[in-house]
């Protein structure tokens, strides 16, 4: 082999290893806990458990496509396609904040009134 293809294959697996840990960096989650949700990172891919409230209880929930999952004192405000049935169960969900703790919003949940920012649920995780 001369000069020119061993450079030729280094440049290859240089830009195979750099894919590899690229996709590997955008498709991995970190695990967060309750003073990451205080103050979330909008559209960071991060994972949590928590326990699914339900829907909410605003008027303009009517359809209940809006629900609350509880994480320690903070709340999530989540859709809740993925999450029909587990009303009161621990959930582990994947997915980012669409905000910041600026857009924070408010919402009646069992008798009381909560805040939260609104994640994007990618997946639910069994548990």
């Amino acid at each position: 082999m001369d000069n020119k293809q061993i450079i030729i294959m280094l440049v290859v697996v240089v830009v195979i290893l750099t894919a590899i840990l690229s996709f590997t960096l955008l498709t991995s989650y970190k695990t967060v806990d309750e003073n990451y949700i205080v103050a979330p990172l909008p559209n960071e891919k991060v994972m949590f458990t928590g326990t699914y409230l339900g829907p909410d209880d605003s008027i303009y929930n009517s359809n209940g496509n809006s629900g609350v999952i509880q994480v320690g004192n903070s709340y999530v405000l989540v859709s809740t396609a993925k999450l029909q049935g587990m009303e009161n169960q621990t959930v582990t969900v994947k997915g980012y904040f669409v905000n910041d703790m600026t857009d924070r919003d408010t919402v009646p949940i069992n008798n009381m009134y909560v805040n939260g920012d609104h994640f994007r649920i990618e997946e639910v995780v069994n548990n």
